[in-house]
């Protein structure tokens, strides 16, 4: 069996949308910060009765209507979301059951953000490779704005929803060669929703039932984990920044973004920034700009994916095409 790799990728964005204007009106940003630190314009919001899953189905079957990948096709799929739709069953079988997905499909999710889709890319690898599975279909879906105050300055501006459906193919032209992985569970407060699970089961808690984050203490995070995990995936290919043609981290904000090209001195063109028309959509962001990246006329021969968040988590990759593909 060939190594699995990414063979195509498509993503879902709901119809509403949170514009800077509305925010600058409404709670009264300044629309300097919001164009130039967070780099949002635009954010895309779901509908009320729109859940995690509904937008998963929805991102999949515009990758079947893209590709000549077919339900029947698939052996493996994966949900990753924080946003499910129940607290069980899991996600992934109510989308199994919405695609005509066949029953004998290996089908579970995994609870994880920022850093999910790298996470779940290594872990779908090599279940597939395990098993001698040709196919299988990893789906990123988040809902932030139903777990979000609408007056919270500090995840409002930045927070979209969204979904992207990624086809692993054993023989595809983009393999992951490399991983790194990490956990910093003392700083899992710095990012959290309090609300819900077993500690403080809903509906009688005083626990913050919204989505809380320390925009600080996730830069100061970010900056300290991220180059060492860049630098380790790299060393494991005898490869240094240099030697890579393109960087897609997970798409946090501009600020952000550019502070991690600085610490690792990363050339403008090298840096995937793709956020401006759909915000920090979490677990979805990487997929949704490597669509992007490859859709543009040059073609790199290798990529480093990077993620980075709740847990505090990090995970990085290194993506590289296949020669028939080059």
């Amino acid at each position: 069996m060939q190594p699995v790799g990414i063979q195509s990728i498509e993503y879902y964005l709901p119809a509403r949308t949170r514009e800077t204007d509305e925010l600058v009106k409404d709670l009264d940003f300044d629309r300097s910060f919001l164009n130039d630190k967070v780099g949002i314009r635009c954010r895309h919001i779901a509908a009320p009765e729109e859940a995690g899953s509904d937008l998963a189905v929805e991102a999949a079957r515009k990758l079947f209507a893209k590709t000549n990948l077919s339900p029947d096709q698939i052996g493996l799929l994966i949900v990753c979301t924080q946003s499910p739709d129940y607290q069980l069953p899991h996600t992934a079988a109510l989308v199994q059951k919405a695609l005509y997905v066949p029953s004998s499909v290996a089908s579970f999710d995994i609870n994880l953000g920022c850093s999910g889709y790298v996470y779940t890319l290594a872990i779908a690898k090599s279940f597939m490779e395990a098993q001698g599975i040709h196919d299988g279909l990893i789906i990123t879906s988040e809902i932030y704005s139903k777990i979000i105050d609408p007056q919270d300055r500090g995840t409002v501006a930045v927070f979209g929803d969204a979904a992207a459906a990624t086809w692993l193919h054993s023989g595809s032209p983009w393999i992951a060669e490399a991983f790194d992985f990490g956990t910093d569970g003392n700083g899992y407060n710095h990012l959290i929703r309090e609300a819900g699970g077993s500690r403080n089961p809903l509906p009688s808690t005083d626990a913050n039932p919204f989505l809380f984050m320390n925009g600080r203490e996730i830069f100061n995070f970010m900056m300290k984990k991220v180059p060492i995990s860049v630098r380790n995936c790299l060393a494991k290919k005898g490869l240094t920044i240099e030697d890579v043609d393109q960087f897609v981290f997970h798409q946090a904000s501009q600020y952000m973004l550019e502070a991690l090209r600085k610490r690792l001195g990363i050339k403008d063109n090298k840096m995937m920034f793709c956020l401006k028309e759909v915000g920090n959509t979490v677990s979805s962001t990487i997929p949704i700009a490597l669509n992007e990246l490859w859709k543009g006329p040059e073609q790199p021969s290798n990529i480093l994916i990077s993620g980075f968040g709740v847990g505090l988590s990090w995970a990085t990759a290194l993506l590289s095409r296949a020669p028939a593909a080059i």
